[in-house]
């Protein structure tokens, strides 16, 4: 078994060594030559081994026909696509026009004297208002604050008129006759769907009060004129359309029409007399029921159609909404029903023999689609079927028991609905949620009839851990510990200003056991507060009401405490605990020694802990294996690592892709790229390993490796090899591709595969930009950032956006494309930017402005003209936003214009007389700005100076410069003295200095 960590231990010899990375991959040269490549395509040229007994990597021509065919790896062909989009493009469109017909929008004036007159309010599922505060669920469109109820408005019959259970968005809740909402045709239970964008006519969808408050605040900056689009209350009936509810199959045959319709083809000969007798050959397929709640989803493909028929259960009958063409009405059938609001029949009680075979059948069904591994995170069949349970109940107006209640709490849990686990307990045990004593607001509704009729009977520990579980999953800790406080029976005291409840059944049927407090306790652990869990967990088994009801610490309290202490690097208090543990008589198991050995520090450490173990009877397994060996690496202690991976081969572990991969990351992170990715060719040359390198992290960590080593023609024979083995290359692989090229200098390269990518996150673009700058795009990188900036971190963010103005900024500068340089600074100042010290420092490198000192230079670089002019442009946009330059750049411009002499020295010297230290700015911003606005209204640029300078004589000029803001640091004031002593004339005019200042005091 020792053979399977031959790799690594070979792995540490290279590190032991001073090979240099030619011989580190001369040295696997024999092993690669072995191996084939079986999953490679039979049209590929296969790798082979130069003669030299290096790889033979691609060349250019290899590159640009891989770049040719990246996309047929990522994506279909682009011209196949085009014609794909182009027809969706038409589909869409038809569709858009279709769904206008239901929808309205309405321009209404804000500057206008009569008012919107609009009310809107936000409600999310279960119908239930969304409050901003202190019982204010309305949003006032013409105030723009928001406001409580008031009581002539029925709320409750307005929302379940108008929105079923699943709904999520905004809806009208009032409308004042008098204003111009109401003329528009606007009422109340018309949901508000989009609202006008800041600038143009688009319009953006909304769903919440903030963001509509937000839309409609910035858009009433910007034009007094805005659009509302509404979805209008619907008709009760409708003649061309009707319903049909069918069993599967339906023996329907369907095809898509050119104006974007699914319609009714033909019928086959699983076709029931209803679908022969009530749909007829070109109806059309307009929705399909959904299988939870009462929503009708819109479909217009025969995909759509397929999709939401295929995923009902065996027997579950399928809503289809028909629309009959006008051409065809004539051909009415007798069974076509119109659609009108569904009657509604008052449910009968079952007897309680049936409603104990009721909830017997419920828990049987729960039990079929819960017990399967298969049904797990898959279309969340387990909700799914916790919500046909619940319909079920709640249409017979029944109760849920405990052991139901509990088992539909957790198929929910188990799919990570953990709204729908708190709602659905405080609908069925009528006891608030949050463990307070406010009354319950939720009703849960049958689809047709009916309601759960509450039981508070219900509750039980399992029923009461779920919904524990569900508010530690939202990130609700304080109501997490109202719940917990109800459960041990601390009612009438308070936590977060909410009094606790009491709960029926506490103390008397069931009480909270340790698991309830392990969960409130992980949960705080979980957020990094460590005194809070210390707190709880000192508390725990120690209340009087813990110790009567047998509550103590077990080994998951322990272990959930050990594992927060040394994630916060708290060592010592780690292994105090674990001592506590033992003294305590409890006994550790595997994942308290896991979590114990992230803690150590040393090699000596982990290998006492593993000694432990293994006298406790305690095998370790590679997950033990795997933390250790991470934890060395992300330590530097790669010796020590290596005794690990060798003593795991010894015990009979093999090693796994994530055993490859701490080492693979963990040499990375140290800079020893080379040893990196010999490490993954050697394993790759394996046949016994091989397999276990197919894996994406794996590739994508040898292609960043490549990338460090500036070797591209590796990066992109590594990502060639991934797309052969039928390993799809993600973003990350590709970004780090993108980084060979543009680390290498091949920024032509490195632009190809950016435009390759679909979809960049926010890392791939940002190397997109450097790669686009270093090749020269730099309008295709000005447009991309604006647009940045514009949609607000659609990809990018804020800070983002800054960083590739930086390097856009600093690239026009390099290669000496000025124009671009201004058109980008301009742009970077327009969008409220404020300049660094780094972008300052930036100018100074790129123009050469100071000469590198390890040179040693006797004298200082020649400054071109037009790069000193830019400067002048740089210090009239900075005073335009009334922004101050840093004093390195204002000293080395100085020094600049001293070594260039003439009109350019003048022009420094003038600028030095009006340079303003901090304290006089705000004299000089006050001054300037209530009495002198003459002389603001007169200033002049300083390029416009420097093009002009003879039309303006000495007193005339002293009136127009404008004051130079400087930020002066402490370690910059010598150097600025110097700088102005060099460009100050000691004859001619003798004129005395005279800056803002002065001028001020004379004033």
């Amino acid at each position: 078994m020792v053979q399977y960590s031959h790799h690594a231990v070979f792995l540490f010899s290279i590190l032991a060594s001073t090979s240099s990375r030619a011989e580190a991959f001369s040295t696997i040269s024999s092993s690669l030559k072995s191996r084939s490549l079986t999953s490679c395509r039979a049209s590929q040229t296969p790798r082979g081994i130069s003669a030299t007994g290096g790889l033979n990597f691609p060349d250019d021509e290899r590159i640009d026909n891989y770049l040719d065919n990246l996309s047929d790896v990522m994506q279909q062909d682009e011209e196949e696509n085009d014609l794909i989009e182009e027809a969706l493009r038409l589909k869409q469109k038809r569709t858009r026009e279709r769904a206008s017909q239901f929808t309205k929008t309405v321009t209404l004036d804000t500057s206008s004297e009569k008012q919107l007159g609009l009310v809107v309010a936000q409600v999310k599922s279960g119908r239930e208002l969304v409050t901003m505060g202190s019982n204010r669920f309305l949003l006032n469109l013409d105030t723009l604050n928001y406001q409580e109820f008031p009581e002539s408005v029925d709320v409750a019959g307005l929302l379940n008129e108008r929105v079923d259970t699943s709904f999520n968005g905004l809806v009208v809740m009032a409308v004042d006759p008098k204003g111009q909402a109401y003329d528009e045709g606007v009422r109340p239970g018309d949901l508000l769907l989009a609202s006008s964008a800041t600038l143009g006519k688009k319009m953006w969808p909304k769903t919440t009060l903030e963001g509509l408050l937000s839309s409609v605040s910035s858009r009433k900056l910007v034009s007094p004129v805005m659009s509302l689009q509404f979805q209008p209350v619907a008709d009760k009936i409708v003649d061309n359309r009707f319903e049909l509810e069918l069993s599967k199959p339906l023996g329907i045959e369907i095809d898509e029409d050119d104006d974007g319709y699914v319609v009714v083809t033909g019928f086959n000969e699983n076709a029931s007399k209803l679908v022969r007798n009530g749909i007829q050959q070109g109806d059309r397929i307009i929705a399909v029921a959904s299988s939870i709640g009462k929503t009708s989803w819109p479909v217009s493909t025969v995909e759509g159609v397929i999709s939401a028929c295929i995923t009902r259960f065996p027997n579950q009958l399928v809503t289809l909404r028909f629309e009959r063409p006008v051409e065809n009405l004539s051909r009415s059938v007798s069974t076509v029903q119109p659609l009108t609001e569904p009657e509604k029949v008052a449910s009968v009680k079952l007897s309680s023999e049936k409603e104990r075979l009721l909830l017997k059948r419920c828990r049987e069904l729960l039990r079929r689609y819960q017990s399967k591994d298969d049904f797990l995170g898959k279309r969340d069949i387990p909700t799914i079927v916790a919500d046909k349970v619940t319909d079920a109940i709640s249409s017979s107006s029944s109760s849920f028991d405990a052991a139901t209640l509990s088992m539909v709490m957790n198929a929910h849990n188990s799919c990570n609905k953990w709204e729908k686990t708190i709602r659905l307990f405080e609908g069925a045990v009528g006891l608030k949620a949050d463990g307070s004593t406010q009354s319950a607001t939720v009703k849960i509704k049958g689809k047709t009839i009916g309601e759960v009729l509450p039981n508070p009977n219900a509750v039980d520990l399992y029923s009461a851990s779920a919904l524990l579980t569900a508010w530690v999953k939202l990130g609700d800790l304080p109501t997490a510990k109202r719940v917990l406080a109800a459960l041990d029976g601390s009612s009438g005291t308070e936590v977060e200003g909410k009094s606790v409840a009491i709960w029926p059944g506490v103390s008397s049927s069931f009480v909270p056991d340790t698991a309830c407090y392990n969960i409130v306790l992980s949960a705080v652990a979980n957020s990094g507060d460590i005194t809070e869990m210390m707190h709880i967990f000192d508390s725990i088994g120690n209340t009087e009401v813990q110790m009567k009801n047998g509550v103590k610490k077990d080994a998951v309290t322990y272990n959930t405490v050990i594992a927060a202490l040394s994630k916060s690097n708290m060592p010592e208090k780690a292994l105090e605990m674990f001592n506590n543990m033992k003294r305590a008589g409890i006994k550790a198991n595997k994942y308290t020694y896991t979590s114990l050995i992230k803690s150590c520090k040393l090699s000596l450490d982990m290998q006492e802990i593993l000694y432990e173990m293994k006298e406790t009877g305690i095998s370790p397994d590679i997950v033990t294996y795997n933390t250790m060996i991470r934890t060395l690496c992300d330590r530097l202690q790669w010796y020590e690592a290596k005794k690990f991976v060798a003593e795991m081969a010894q015990g009979g572990l093999k090693p796994n892709s994530m055993t490859y991969g701490f080492l693979m990351a963990g040499l990375f992170r140290a800079g020893k790229f080379s040893a990196c990715l010999t490490l993954f060719e050697s394993a790759c040359a394996d046949s016994r390993t091989a397999a276990l390198m197919e894996n994406v992290h794996l590739y994508t960590t040898a292609v960043s490796a490549a990338a460090a080593l500036k070797n591209h023609d590796k990066a992109f024979d590594l990502v060639s090899r991934m797309s052969s083995s039928g390993i799809q290359p993600n973003i990350k692989t590709l970004t780090a591709l993108l980084n060979a090229c543009t680390s290498a200098g091949r920024a032509d390269l490195a632009v190809k595969v950016y435009r390759k990518l679909k979809d960049p996150d926010s890392r791939a673009m940002i190397k997109g930009i450097e790669a686009m700058c270093n090749d020269g795009h730099f309008e295709e990188v000005l447009e991309t950032l604006h647009h940045q900036w514009r949609t607000r971190g659609s990809i990018l963010s804020g800070k983002e956006v800054a960083t590739g103005f930086r390097y856009l900024f600093k690239e026009t500068l390099a290669q000496n494309d000025l124009h671009a340089a201004r058109e980008s600074f301009t742009k970077f100042l327009s969008m409220g930017y404020i300049p660094s010290k780094v972008m300052f420092n930036d100018i100074i490198e790129s123009l050469k402005l100071i000469p590198k000192r390890e040179r040693n230079l006797p004298f200082a670089p020649e400054v071109k003209e037009d790069s000193f002019d830019f400067l002048l442009f740089v210090m009239d946009s900075l005073k335009q936003r009334k922004l101050a330059c840093d004093g390195d750049f204002y000293s080395a411009m100085l020094f600049a214009g001293a070594r260039m002499g003439g009109l350019r020295r003048r022009i420094c010297a003038l600028m030095s007389q009006s340079r303003v230290t901090e304290l006089s700015q705000i004299q000089a911003t006050s001054i300037i700005s209530n009495t002198v606005k003459e002389v603001d209204r007169n200033e002049i640029r300083w390029e416009e100076l420097l093009e002009g300078y003879k039309e303006y004589n000495a007193d005339r000029l002293h009136n127009v410069l404008p004051p130079v803001l400087v930020n002066v640091g402490k370690d910059q004031f010598r150097r600025i003295l110097a700088a102005e002593n060099g460009v100050t004339y000691k004859g001619g005019h003798g004129k005395q200095r005279r800056s803002v200042s002065a001028a001020n005091k004379q004033l």
